[in-house]
């Protein structure tokens, strides 16, 4: 059965364009009418059948947009400050009115629930959405404009932070610190950005001459299992000149262990981490902890204000943006380590 990809590459337009046109959205999306004759030709040449479209039910005309946005419900507690900030931030900024829909999900399961409810919006913003919530989105496009945060597949409009870059800059800082004596610390579920993050980390850890055995632990993303794995590393003797966390709640649990046991942290050992949270909370922790901001705040702002542009029809094609990563060094893991 053809899908709207194969209707996007026939006419050489986004598969976003595809919809738009297909769902009755060409003349409000300002697509030529050159463009919209094309891809309804397509559609009748290669037999495209619509499915039934329960994602996207348009808001009246004339009526304020509203723009969902689905992020998830578990695991995510310290990215919601900087988040909720990020969305203050855009709509304070932005001149047109909308409405905001807040949707919680499942990681995983979010397929299932675009596919049980039929949500009225005009864009749709999705947050952290992990890879089968991927694969559903890739196959499964929905009938608005949609923005992914963090992630990025064809015929969506993002807004990313840059992983490989976040990984060089904690790497190579740990390296600095530490040479090969370095421990990673990974997490157990596989979170998309995450796991790429980490993915990386280990590989630049080993061109720099780090061997994984006996150096690499998994954890939760949570505080308290930052903590006991901290003490479990000094029970056994485990502990490394540095500790990389991809969560910086991991390292935050870490610190709280070492000062526990009355070991200095910034001086016997290196803590870094990967951030998402509130940078307030690392800068006044004990002692302050050095990070990579992953930048969510203004991801989440520069997300917002594209699905503002998306709503309002001001923006009529998928774009993509990058932000760049930047590192904090604190006590933790000062930049410079007097010898």
């Amino acid at each position: 059965m053809a899908t709207i990809y194969d209707i996007a590459a026939r006419c050489g337009v986004s598969a976003s364009t595809v919809s738009y046109v297909l769902n009755g959205q060409g003349k409000r999306r300002r697509i030529s009418p050159e463009t919209q004759g094309r891809v309804r030709a397509a559609a009748a040449e290669l037999g495209y059948t619509a499915r039934k479209r329960r994602s996207g039910v348009q808001t009246p005309e004339g009526a304020t947009p509203v723009i969902a946005v689905y992020w998830p419900r578990r695991d995510f507690e310290m990215c919601m400050p900087p988040l909720t900030q990020g969305l203050n931030n855009a709509l304070s900024a932005s001149s047109r009115t909308v409405n905001i829909s807040i949707r919680p999900y499942d990681q995983g399961y979010l397929g299932k629930l675009l596919a049980d409810q039929s949500p009225a919006c005009d864009t749709m913003l999705f947050v952290a959405g992990q890879r089968d919530d991927l694969a559903w989105l890739e196959t499964h496009p929905p009938g608005v404009p949609a923005v992914l945060l963090n992630r990025s597949l064809p015929g969506y409009s993002s807004v990313s932070v840059d992983h490989r870059e976040a990984a060089r800059l904690a790497a190579e800082h740990a390296l600095r610190l530490g040479g090969a004596d370095v421990t990673l610390v990974m997490n157990t579920v596989d979170y998309y950005g995450l796991t790429s993050r980490s993915g990386r980390m280990a590989e630049l850890l080993r061109e720099g001459g780090w061997k994984p055995e006996g150096r690499t632990f998994c954890c939760a993303n949570r505080i308290d299992d930052g903590y006991d794995l901290g003490r479990e590393m000094i029970r056994g003797g485990r502990l490394s000149r540095v500790i990389l966390c991809a969560y910086d709640m991991v390292g935050l649990g870490i610190l709280s262990a070492l000062g526990e046991a009355g070991i200095q942290a910034g001086r016997e050992v290196y803590v870094l981490a990967m951030s998402t949270g509130p940078q307030r909370l690392f800068a006044r922790s004990c002692p302050p902890m050095t990070v990579v901001d992953l930048r969510v705040r203004e991801t989440m702002e520069r997300c917002l204000a594209m699905a503002i542009e998306l709503a309002a029809g001001g923006q009529t094609e998928p774009r993509s943006l990058v932000l760049q990563p930047e590192m904090a060094c604190r006590q933790s893991a000062p930049q410079w380590v007097e010898v």
